[in-house]
């Protein structure tokens, strides 16, 4: 291991990000340094890139879909070692993105997600477009044997995903509708076919992407116009027996979608908004009193969720292959932008 790493690094705000030498991060008290060795493109990523996502502490190296190989070891924490998992050096992880501070009201609920002191691993803290990263060791999960680096790097959605299905929890008898059919969308009709739903329905503005929902599971598709999105709301009622769905799964960030999901929803249906918006968006008021919707933010993830997306897809429950479209190198990042942006990828992966 060398004293100097290559990372992507964001300096300012607007668009753009630069390749830099850096200096190879130590890890400090209950962390661990990873060896990068694949890491996904998010589309969080995407709007650190262009500058939309405001959220950040700067300078910042982005990326937190990653996994790799634990490179060194910082001294433990005796109070917290029955905690932290068993990391040799040579270790497989995922790394998981949410740091929570394990003391504070929300954490003692089993919040995590929700802790009052929380910094996220690629937006206020360094993460993994580099090729090495220092994490909190809890923020570790080993991996099985067996198990893919491209399938490690995946575990991250795939969380997503699930965080939001357990907020609406479908039930057999529900159909669950999944507005976007990106890398979370997808994942998200893959698992509620494995929750049992009656039937899923997934909506997108790209025939390619649907042609995939319906490979990975989806019972229905239909094609929604990015201009005027309730346009494909007759084809969605008369396919739901003119009552809408059980179930909404709103995965596009477009502040447009928000008025699909109430539409198609169902009386007192459940509504999981799983995006983040990096816009200002309206709803229709009457339409959540006069169905009496329960809308429900889901925002990243708790640790166990992790641990069961991790199992799903060691298990081939959950199918990530069929997803990852594109891989380049760290120093061809630009190259993973363009595609993302040019809507040619679904999933873009980069070893460094």
């Amino acid at each position: 291991m060398g004293k100097t790493m290559q990372a992507i690094v964001k300096e300012r705000p607007g668009r753009g990000w630069e390749l830099r030498e850096v200096p190879v991060p130590e890890p400090g008290p209950g962390e661990v340094l990873i060896r990068v060795r694949l890491i996904g493109i998010c589309g969080s990523d995407l709007a650190i890139f262009d500058g939309r996502e405001k959220d950040l502490r700067l300078p910042l190296i982005p990326g937190h879909e990653f996994a790799g190989e634990v490179a060194a070891c910082g001294e433990r924490i005796p109070a917290c070692d029955e905690r932290l998992p068993d990391l040799p050096l040579g270790a497989r992880v995922a790394v998981n993105l949410v740091r929570n501070c394990g003391g504070c009201f929300r954490c003692l609920r089993g919040e995590p997600n929700l802790c009052l002191h929380a910094t996220l691993i690629g937006f206020h803290a360094d993460g993994g477009f580099a090729e090495y990263a220092c994490v909190p060791a809890r923020n570790c999960h080993p991996l099985p044997a067996g198990m893919t680096w491209e399938q490690a790097a995946s575990i991250d959605p795939v969380t997503s995903a699930l965080a939001a299905l357990k907020k609406v929890r479908p039930g057999s008898s529900e159909r669950v509708c999944v507005i976007g059919p990106g890398p979370i969308g997808l994942y998200a009709c893959q698992i509620a076919r494995i929750e049992g739903a009656r039937e899923v329905f997934v909506i997108g503005t790209r025939e390619s992407l649907l042609d995939k929902a319906r490979e990975l599971g989806a019972d229905r598709t239909f094609l929604a116009d990015r201009q005027q999105p309730l346009a494909c709301l007759p084809e969605i009622m008369e396919a739901s027996d003119g009552m809408g769905v059980e179930v909404v799964v709103e995965a596009t960030g477009n502040p447009s979608s928000l008025q699909l999901a109430a539409a198609v929803a169902a009386k007192s249906g459940r509504i999981a908004l799983v995006s983040i918006y990096h816009e200002a968006a309206s709803i229709e008021p009457n339409e959540i009193v006069f169905k009496e919707l329960r809308i429900f933010g889901s925002y990243d993830y708790r640790w166990i969720d992790f641990e069961e997306a991790l199992r799903l897809i060691a298990t081939g429950r959950v199918q990530t292959r069929h997803l990852c479209t594109h891989r380049f190198r760290l120093s061809e990042i630009h190259r993973g932008i363009e595609a993302m942006e040019a809507k040619q990828a679904i999933k873009v992966l980069v070893e460094p």
